[in-house]
């Protein structure tokens, strides 16, 4: 009961009063703001915008809220830094949840943008999971929304538009949510960003050699506090079987802070992928992807390369959080419930139905064919 009453004053009280002093000041028009949530770090979700800002002269602030793993205290003092840079702001970019920016009314002058951190529309989120183990109480989401000042949501394809609208609460606000692309997937058409990766791929400590590169890029399991990698990868099944013609990446969600640890017996074979190559390299070079419920499916389908998933704890999702399309027919690969299936997967790769992706691809990545930057700039400037 305290903290609910702390996080009611500090939302309905604190937050408003402090934003509403600091817009009494005139809005500076070359100020544009990046918010990331929880990384220390400015993220591939906003790199190019923040480039092309800063090349046509804006004055970029980025702030950064550590809310995973922080103090009240310190979240509410970064919190009140931003709301007071952000009351004078031209723009305001974001890429994730949070309830900040629902609890004051943002003046007219300042477009917040919610770039989102994935593509597509996959696993549920937001209202979409209201009241389900995984979401939070609708009551609490309605009361301290952090989407209703939403000025412009930019998706990756036309089809998901619905999603987005159901996700944020934004089913009465027609034409916020628009398939103008994700900016972060224009990197995928570059032709020197390509050729940067597979040298980067080249000075990996493993040897490469002739061999096919697979990825496997799964989500976490648990909340963003507790996040834990999944287990079910039989590496040594692995190595004996494809050892020969496949050298295996391992990409955690970045929530997942504790390194693997993997034999030296296998390390010629297998190596999880930590600051030595971003997602967007490893999804240029590899040739085959294994992901479970990540959004890296979106992207990689761009790559038109073989996808396949590793779900063996598919009833537990849907349980638990749930899927805006059933799960089976969405996904553009075969699925696999355990390591047995996986290695029958890989074994089958020349039957890939490469038809299946490109109706995927055109179905839920039509917003996404290098010029995403541009048509969010030219809709906002």
């Amino acid at each position: 009961m305290i903290n609910r009453l702390i996080k009611w004053f500090v939302f309905k009280c604190i937050y408003p009063f402090w934003y509403f002093i600091h817009a009494g000041k005139k809005i500076d028009n070359r100020k544009i703001l990046f918010v990331e949530n929880h990384q220390d770090t400015l993220s591939d979700n906003f790199k190019l915008l923040y480039e092309e800002l800063a090349h046509r002269g804006y004055e970029l602030h980025v702030h950064y809220l550590k809310v995973a793993g922080s103090k009240w205290k310190n979240i509410i003092v970064r919190s009140l830094g931003l709301l007071a840079d952000m009351a004078t702001a031209n723009c305001v970019f974001i890429s994730e949840s949070n309830s900040v920016f629902g609890a004051f009314k943002l003046r007219e002058e300042t477009k917040l943008v919610q770039l989102w951190h994935a593509c597509g529309a996959f696993k549920k989120w937001g209202f979409s999971v209201a009241d389900h183990s995984f979401g939070d109480d609708r009551k609490e989401l309605l009361m301290y929304s952090g989407h209703r000042n939403y000025s412009l949501v930019p998706v990756s394809g036309e089809a998901v538009c619905w999603a987005y609208e159901e996700a944020f609460g934004l089913q009465d606000k027609g034409g916020i949510v628009k398939p103008l692309g994700v900016s972060r997937t224009d990197v995928y058409f570059d032709k020197q960003r390509k050729e940067q990766a597979e040298f980067k791929l080249s000075q990996l400590s493993l040897p490469v050699k002739s061999r096919k590169i697979i990825l496997y890029a799964p989500t976490f399991r648990g909340d963003i506090r507790n996040a834990k990698a999944p287990d079910r990868l039989d590496l040594n099944a692995f190595y004996d079987r494809f050892h020969e013609d496949y050298v295996l990446l391992i990409k955690h969600h970045p929530f997942i802070k504790t390194p693997m640890v993997i034999s030296k017996a296998l390390s010629d074979t297998v190596m999880e992928i930590r600051d030595e190559l971003t997602m967007d390299e490893l999804l240029l070079t590899a040739d085959i992807c294994i992901t479970d419920y990540s959004s890296v499916i979106f992207e990689y389908a761009l790559m038109d390369r073989p996808i396949m998933f590793f779900a063996y704890d598919l009833e537990e999702y849907y349980d638990e959080r749930g899927f805006f399309y059933p799960y089976e027919k969405f996904v553009p690969g075969e699925v696999a419930a355990d390591m047995q299936e996986l290695v029958k997967c890989i074994e089958n790769i020349n039957s890939y139905d490469y038809e299946r992706l490109a109706e995927f691809r055109s179905r839920y990545m039509g917003g996404c064919d290098g010029h995403a930057t541009e048509r969010i700039l030219a809709e906002l400037f």
